[in-house]
């Protein structure tokens, strides 16, 4: 049952959930229990790899997605925004926080970090444009649970299942194995993750075509830029608050032409359809970073990279458009031995070879 709050209400939740614990999860069953739509912000969106941030935050919005479906939430009063972090500079993060698309309707803010949100707002003297929810200080009832993220990972990196099971989400009990999240977070624990490089931040499709014992990679060249003219998978820069699931999705869309509807993003690998007709998936590949210009350009930062697997000819799915705005020309479904002969740009032969392609190839050419 809804409070007897007056008009439309919705509750905007920011927070690391690094990774979702069963106290997440049970706070935002409470929130939309009180309220009637619920804005999750998945917080320092970028950062990975190291003991605060074991996980990417793709992973982690699956986590809590899965997490609220297998409790019985509708998803349709849940959207998830991707938040920056901004180390030492509290002004910028707490802009670009309270920032976010569709702001405007938020009515609650939420959070219980004394610490880092709630003594800096005191100490500034800011006021919120909306009322604040403290779940630490409220009444949850049933839905309260005392475990957090600090626990959950402790309990891994002693391998105490028991513990694990007690604290973790649903999701994140049953997408930590698909992930590798075991061991990534016990690298991470260990100071030894793959971390992002600041930068431009970046997501890339990898799209292949398997049919009668051949395989195709779709690929362009590059209009101009970083590697102008090389060979090079789509993708592109992740737009702010967007997630890289949605900007891996978009830079397809506006470079070759095919459109795939999400079905289910709660899940690894994530449910997809082209055309209306066609299932298929988007497998998490990882993030790829490096700060060697020769293969990260100019412009630094990171990749973060999927992969779509086609059962079918590259005839089947029709032609190309000639996306003539795109970053890309000449994009086409090309057979996998010319794809490793002419190498890719940046390190996009490294997510090729990820997806079990190329692998006599080398990284860039």
């Amino acid at each position: 049952m809804k409070s007897t709050h007056s008009g439309t209400t919705t509750a905007y939740m920011p927070g690391r959930f690094s990774p979702p614990t069963r106290g997440h999860i049970q706070t935002m069953l409470w929130l939309l229990d009180q309220y009637d739509r619920l804005v999750i912000g998945i917080g320092s969106c970028y950062e990975v790899g190291t003991v605060r941030h074991p996980l990417l935050a793709s992973i982690r919005e699956k986590m809590v997605l899965a997490s609220l479906h297998a409790a019985g939430a509708s998803l349709r009063r849940v959207r998830v925004v991707h938040l920056t972090d901004f180390p030492d500079d509290w002004d910028g993060w707490w802009r670009h926080t309270t920032s976010i698309p569709g702001i405007a309707d938020v009515t609650h803010f939420v959070t219980g970090n004394e610490a880092d949100i709630l003594a800096v707002m005191r100490a500034k003297g800011l006021e919120l444009p909306f009322a604040l929810i403290n779940p630490e200080k409220e009444d949850l009832g049933a839905f309260r649970f005392a475990y957090h993220a600090t626990d959950l990972r402790r309990a891994i990196v002693e391998g105490n299942y028991a513990r694990f099971r007690l604290i973790a989400a649903e999701g994140t009990i049953n997408l930590m194995g698909l992930v590798g999240g075991f061991a990534g977070i016990r690298r991470a624990m260990q100071d030894a993750g793959t971390r992002f490089v600041p930068g431009r931040q970046a997501a890339d499709a990898v799209v292949t075509c398997e049919h009668a014992g051949r395989r195709w990679l779709l690929c362009g060249y590059r209009r101009e830029g970083d590697f102008s003219n090389v060979l090079a998978i789509p993708g592109g820069g992740i737009n702010v608050y967007e997630s890289p699931v949605d900007a891996a999705l978009r830079k397809l869309a506006d470079e070759t032409g095919l459109v795939f509807e999400v079905m289910n993003r709660g899940v690894e690998p994530i449910h997809l359809r082209l055309g209306g007709t066609r299932l298929c998936e988007l497998r998490t590949l990882g993030i790829l970073s490096t700060e060697d210009p020769r293969l990260g350009g100019s412009r630094g930062g990171s990749a973060q990279a999927f992969h779509i697997a086609l059962d079918c000819a590259p005839e089947d799915l029709g032609p190309l458009p000639d996306g003539k705005r795109s970053g890309l020309y000449d994009v086409a479904f090309r057979p996998e031995e010319d794809v490793a002969a002419a190498g890719l740009a940046f390190q996009q032969m490294r997510s090729v070879q990820a997806a079990g392609l190329c692998h006599d190839s080398g990284p860039v050419r």
